[in-house]
């Protein structure tokens, strides 16, 4: 259940941040690598929403699900904060990239064990 309430919470800073970028960045002052950003944020975003509610309903597929968002939100979030674009701090880099990790690991830790019990 911890994991569940814990995929919501990512999912709601991470959307905020990323419909933040989309609004400010990409509506206001036309930069579209910011906007696109905005956009993959979003859909992250989306994906640790679903996530959190397969966790919770126990659907058949939650382990692909998870693996999927867990390596997405590591890998946008480790781009997102490289240089020289640099579009989020370290902050939001060790909450996505890291809950991704501990998601992943979680997730990949169970591969013997029933799906319900990710």
């Amino acid at each position: 259940m911890i994991l569940v309430v814990l995929c919501f919470l990512v999912a709601l800073l991470t959307g905020f941040g990323a419909v933040q970028e989309i609004v400010v960045s990409g509506i206001i002052d036309h930069e579209v690598y910011r906007a696109i950003i905005g956009i993959f944020g979003t859909v992250i975003s989306v994906l640790f929403l679903v996530t959190g509610i397969a966790l919770w309903r126990k659907w058949p597929s939650t382990r692909r699900l998870a693996i999927v968002t867990a390596v997405f939100s590591i890998v946008f979030h480790v781009y997102a904060a490289l240089p020289p674009h640099r579009s989020m701090g370290y902050p939001a880099l060790i909450i996505g990239a890291g809950f991704g990790l501990v998601l992943l690991i979680i997730t990949l830790s169970s591969k013997g064990k029933r799906t319900a019990h990710v």
